[in-house]
């Protein structure tokens, strides 16, 4: 029987401060300046001093692992030792000699693709179902982890690739993407206020999507799906905003739409509407609140956790406006049934 081993790929990020530069060379593809580097320092630092995500895609490998196996689910310790906004760095392992092991490989940081990729093979693995952390497609994301993960497997013999199924259309990770925004929306603190929902998902440049609009055609059908789930009503062509066109709703509960965040240095035209800009209309017709749903991040980033409830929720405050952000699935039991669903389906 071939052994199977599942490889969580993910973007990346510094553990440390002292990883920055070297994560930013990496992303890059050169030497940062001075200035990018003392940027991304202060903003490391507002969120703790590092990035949210190896911490947390080890803690869905760990889940993943022991869901793939039959193995129940694993419990924080009483000596977990707890990084920064209470992500605990360590859950207990499966047993050694598990049938599916589960390695996690990043794109700019350690562990990387190709280590993750030669600890499953040195564990008797001769067939690998990579699994991005990404959940949309796109080329600096899914496109890259793919052909790390070639060049990675090339260099064993006897060893082959599955793709794991997408998991972004199961009922699991819709319904978590729902629960969480539901929940942000009736928190007390918003429930008096004419709310705007705005999903969100990371910007790119005009001129790449163009080339491949899957990424955005993949973001308007899970922005609909979840806002049906959530009663916001189907997307219907309604300018939520007015004098802002956006793929949105009228809404049941509130109105909608989806814009894009984070936007990079590179020059030229990126996609529209930004969400500063909402913010600054919600403000403008008088709404009470914005409430985000960042359904583009399936794992807290730097973009979740400074972008949003740092930068974007220090503009609708400092207007007057409630902010609100809805949680990332991270290692939920959705998220974590949503990605073995779509591991089993291929194995």
């Amino acid at each position: 029987m071939i052994r199977t081993g599942v490889l969580l790929t993910a973007f990346g990020g510094p553990g440390d401060l002292d990883e920055i530069a070297p994560f930013m060379c990496s992303l890059l593809g050169c030497e940062p300046t001075q200035g990018s580097l003392d940027d991304a320092r202060r903003r490391y630092l507002t969120i703790g001093g590092a990035s949210p995500l190896p911490p947390m895609a080890e803690r869905i490998a760990v889940q993943l692992e022991r869901e793939l196996n039959g193995l129940p689910r694993a419990e924080e310790g009483e000596d977990d030792s707890m990084g920064f906004f209470g992500v605990a760095k360590t859950l207990q392992r499966a047993p050694q000699g598990v049938r599916i092991p589960v390695a996690v490989g990043m794109l700019h940081s350690e562990p990387s693709i190709a280590s993750a990729v030669d600890a499953l093979v040195a564990s008797g693995a001769r067939r690998i179902v990579p699994i991005s952390l990404s959940p949309f497609e796109a080329a600096v994301t899914t496109g890259a982890y793919r052909t790390a993960v070639d060049l990675a497997v090339a260099g064993h013999e006897g060893v082959s690739i599955v793709e794991a199924a997408d998991y972004r259309r199961s009922e699991s990770f819709l319904t978590a993407l729902a629960e969480n925004l539901t929940a942000a929306l009736f928190d007390e603190e918003m429930r008096p206020h004419r709310a705007l929902v705005v999903f969100t998902a990371h910007s790119l440049p005009v001129a790449d999507v163009e080339a491949d609009p899957i990424y955005v055609e993949q973001l308007q059908e899970t922005a609909a799906e979840v806002s049906v789930r959530a009663e916001l009503g189907s997307a219907d062509g309604f300018d939520a905003v007015p004098g802002m066109q956006a793929f949105g709703g009228r809404g049941g509960v509130a109105p909608w739409l989806l814009a894009y965040q984070s936007k990079g240095r590179r020059g030229g035209e990126w996609l529209a509407p930004d969400l500063d800009d909402v913010i600054d209309a919600a403000v403008a017709n008088d709404f009470g609140a914005v409430v985000v749903a960042p359904i583009g991040f399936a794992v807290d980033h730097m973009e979740t956790l400074y972008d949003l409830d740092v930068s974007a929720a220090d503009r609708a405050l400092s207007a007057g406006i409630e902010f609100a952000r809805a949680k990332a699935p991270n290692d939920s039991e959705d998220m974590i049934k949503a990605l073995a669903d779509a591991v089993r389906v291929v194995i």
